[in-house]
């Protein structure tokens, strides 16, 4: 009995898969790992840094940061895309790692003309790194395995991401105390700095097993001038009905997404810990969701399950700004993260299977292009309505545009699983 459920839960299959997976693609994971406890650590601070009374910067001028790096982001993405098609993946993510150097001059030069450079630098740099990482996993997985390592992959930042949001909440008041100087909600920018510092040494770490990875020389890499005439894009009409759903989603999520963490502290009173635990919990439960994804897409397809996560996400990004108290309007946020996110990994995998080969990166980058234009051009509008204390609006145009963006997704994709085993077979290495 126990076997059968044991083979029933899909477990036993999806522990072979990863223990199958190749010496590339388990080094990849380590750098997921390091990138993924970096990023935690950073998110639940950088913004809060900013906005310490002893810095203070307010909602509009962060928003106006998060504005350039993600215009920066997105108008490279093409152009990072065909990059990476030329230098292949390995070169295209160490050269994204390095912008975490100039993370150091976002959090030492506090002038706003120089953070927003360095917001630019930034989004411009690290998107060529950005856009490599799901050609990199298609180069180095098999038909077969494919779906669980963007799965794992995803689940594994998430993972520790959750760590690094816990730590992230605890460490600047306990490197403040360590010092003896104040904490709290108006503690000393020391601790946040220290702490910055620690999540920028970490993400440069996850250089040295991209270092290791060994590429394999058979492939063909382009000749440029066919990239800049754009000559490897052969799936036109598939690529565009990506982009449009993404494009939306993205103009939908630049409202909120960006800051959470401030519409947390400016509405709810919230603690800097407290915003630590509950960006943990999120992560805890998107990371499980996004395990369950391959057995969810295997049950119900990977258009459904995107389609589906993402409607039931949508109730609850209205319940996050209607709560009354910070309990349950940090369930919603909870609940919502993970729904809107866990099939992520599916998407991505689908579009990598329905392009060729040779616009892999290319596609990725029209992605992230598609994602960050708008989101960019929302968080500024954003930033400016939450300052003046308004809450409602922000949520509402994202509740909106997110279920235009998820019906569209829908209509276009709804047969597309029948194209996927014929489009996966030529692309197969």
């Amino acid at each position: 009995m126990k076997k059968t459920l044991w083979r029933r839960l899909g477990t036993q299959l999806y522990l072979q898969r990863i223990s199958n997976l190749s010496h590339n693609a388990k080094l990849f994971l380590v750098a997921t790992i390091l990138q993924g406890l970096s990023n935690g650590i950073w998110g639940v601070i950088f913004n809060l840094y900013l906005n310490l009374k002893e810095i203070g910067f307010q909602p509009d001028f962060i928003g106006m940061m998060f504005t350039i790096g993600a215009l920066a982001t997105g108008f490279i993405a093409l152009p990072a895309g065909l990059i990476c098609e030329r230098i292949g993946p390995k070169k295209a993510l160490l050269i994204g790692l390095m912008a975490n150097f100039i993370s150091f001059i976002q959090i030492l030069v506090l002038q706003p003309p120089t953070l927003l450079v360095a917001s630019l630098g930034s989004g411009l740099i690290g998107t060529i790194g950005w856009v490599a990482f799901a050609p990199f996993m298609m180069e180095n997985s098999r038909q077969e395995e494919r779906t669980y390592l963007f799965s794992v992959d995803w689940a594994l930042m998430i993972i520790m991401s959750v760590i690094g949001s816990y730590i992230g909440g605890v460490m600047p008041d306990a490197f403040n105390a360590l010092l003896s100087l104040p904490t709290g909600v108006n503690g000393s920018a020391v601790g946040y700095r220290i702490s910055l510092e620690i999540s920028i040494g970490l993400a440069l770490t996850a250089i040295v097993p991209i270092l290791i990875v060994k590429e394999n020389k058979m492939l063909q890499r382009q000749k440029m001038i066919d990239l800049l005439n754009l000559r490897n894009i052969r799936s036109h009409k598939t690529i565009l009905k990506f982009m449009i759903p993404t494009g939306l989603i993205g103009f939908g999520a630049g409202f909120i997404v960006p800051l959470l963490n401030l519409f947390l502290k400016l509405k709810f009173s919230a603690t800097l810990e407290q915003i630590g635990i509950i960006s943990s919990l999120s992560s805890i439960t998107l990371g499980i969701g996004t395990l369950a994804a391959p057995a969810l897409a295997k049950k119900l397809g990977k258009v459904k399950s995107v389609v589906i996560c993402e409607y039931f996400s949508m109730p609850f990004i209205m319940l996050m700004t209607l709560a009354p108290n910070l309990p349950l309007a940090s369930t919603a946020y909870i609940i919502r993260n993970a729904m809107m996110n866990m099939a992520g990994p599916i998407s991505t995998a689908l579009q990598m299977e329905l392009v060729t080969e040779t616009e892999r990166a290319t596609t990725n980058g029209l992605m992230i292009m598609a994602d960050n234009v708008p989101r960019a051009l929302t968080a500024s509008v954003s930033g400016k309505m939450m300052t003046e204390s308004d809450f409602f609006t922000p949520f509402l145009v994202t509740t909106l545009t997110y279920f235009v963006a998820s019906s569209l997704y829908f209509i276009f994709f709804r047969k597309a699983e029948t194209q996927t085993s014929k489009a996966v077979s030529g692309n197969a290495r």
